[in-house]
């Protein structure tokens, strides 16, 4: 029975079902563990290792900040090896690299060698997290693609909840490097069987996109491609920017906005409740609701968290409305980016698509942060701030209207019909 995969179809195997219930579980597991140990756990472990190695808060983070850059970067490349060689393939190679960087920052003694721990870690997420698990589902079983995107993010959203706990425990017990030390044998220990005895071994060949109809548009591929690409990307860029502005900011922005630390930190709290909330949501109304239906009202939300915010003026009750409505938009979101490409863009391999897709969203993210930090020493008041966000969360609301918008045949079957004539 051939494993080979083509576009749009799923691995041909009556056994996908069944492969499904064991492979969804073992990438849940795993993208807990490595978005926890990868991402998370530096939220916890910033302090002491700044603490430790003098390193300012800037340098600091600027390490972090070349991670996600080195990240996008590499997410393209990443993406085709997904699609030649197998998911299953790149995600145990992601477990070994993260699991090197982990050590290597366990290992840091200076300025340069943070950073060159950081770059190994910025190789490591496009192999590790999302992209890849989602293109191996996609392979297994593209029939049931989205049900099992949203099952996965499931998973995904409880790595925060885990892991802060877990790596501030760690690091009180036995310190920061062997709290990295630990981490990168989970990678090992527990990562890196779960993909490789557990995930079938899947390869991918990639047709060419003349040879596709868009089922959106019913023009071939390549003429509504690569516009809608653009469009697509722009969407979530503009979205992850504010994203992974409120990621660092949103405690300091809570406080400038009228709450007490206290306050502002109850409310950040209600926000991954929400994102699983969301999640959840999906995956009953999936049936219900398109993809396309579901990025718009993801970005809808967002809009709407943030106007909420902007008119907070230190209300305890309206900073949890805001946080309740911002929580759902990012747990759908996080879907959306694994599912809308795969509808959209029928005839581009599912790990291509995403990394090329990855390469402008974690760019954005990677900028965010330090970009809105020269928002907020400009002294605009908090208003301002939050006004400015929301104008790029209603930007991306209309690039991705544009995205999915279906463009209209009957000139050209007009066009046509005349020649013939």
């Amino acid at each position: 029975m051939s494993e080979t995969l083509e576009s749009g179809k799923s691995v041909g195997s009556s056994a996908s079902p069944a492969r499904l219930v064991y492979a969804i579980p073992a990438l849940g597991v795993a993208q807990i563990a490595s978005w926890g140990s990868l991402y998370y756990a530096f939220a916890v472990l910033s302090k002491p290792i700044q603490a430790e190695l003098q390193l300012s808060q800037p340098v600091l983070f600027g390490a972090f900040t070349l991670a996600l850059l080195t990240s996008s970067l590499n997410a393209p490349r990443v993406g085709k090896a997904i699609d030649r060689f197998g998911g299953k393939a790149i995600l145990c190679a992601g477990s070994v690299v993260a699991a090197t960087a982990l050590l290597a920052l366990a290992s840091a003694t200076n300025v340069w060698t943070v950073y060159a721990a950081w770059v190994l870690a910025g190789l490591a997420m496009p192999m590790a997290l999302y992209d890849p698990a989602f293109a191996t589902l996609h392979q297994i079983d593209a029939s049931r693609y989205r049900r099992s995107v949203s099952t996965l993010t499931l998973f995904g959203g409880f790595a925060s909840t885990a892991f802060w706990p877990l790596t501030a425990y760690l690091n009180a017990e036995v310190g920061w490097r062997v709290t990295l030390m630990m981490f990168a044998a989970i990678q090992v220990a527990i990562c890196l069987p779960l993909h490789a005895l557990i995930l079938p071994r899947l390869s991918g060949s990639a047709p060419t996109q003349s040879e596709v109809i868009s089922p959106a548009t019913g023009l071939p591929a390549r003429q509504v491609t690569e516009r809608r690409f653009y469009l697509l990307g722009g969407a979530f860029a503009a979205a992850l920017f504010v994203f992974g502005a409120l990621s660092v900011h949103l405690l300091n922005l809570l406080q400038v906005g009228g709450l007490t630390t206290a306050q502002a930190v109850m409310v950040a709290t209600v926000i991954g409740p929400m994102q699983v909330t969301g999640r959840v949501m999906e995956l009953f109304f999936a049936k219900k609701l398109q993809p396309a239906q579901v990025g718009r009202l993801s970005l809808g939300l967002l809009f709407v968290a943030l106007m909420l915010l902007a008119c907070s003026s230190g209300s305890l009750a309206v900073g949890f409305g805001f946080a309740a409505v911002y929580g759902l938009s990012n747990g759908l979101l996080t879907i959306v980016r694994g599912t809308l490409p795969a509808e959209l863009f029928p005839s581009i391999p599912v790990g291509s698509l995403l990394g090329r897709l990855a390469r402008p969203t974690l760019l954005s993210m990677a900028l965010a942060p330090l970009c809105f930090s020269f928002v907020s020493a400009s002294g605009l008041p908090f208003t301002a701030r939050v006004l400015a966000l929301s104008g790029l969360a209603l930007l991306a609301l209309l690039l991705l209207i544009a995205a999915t918008r279906k463009p209209s045949i009957e000139p050209l079957l007009a066009c046509e019909a005349k020649v013939k004539g």
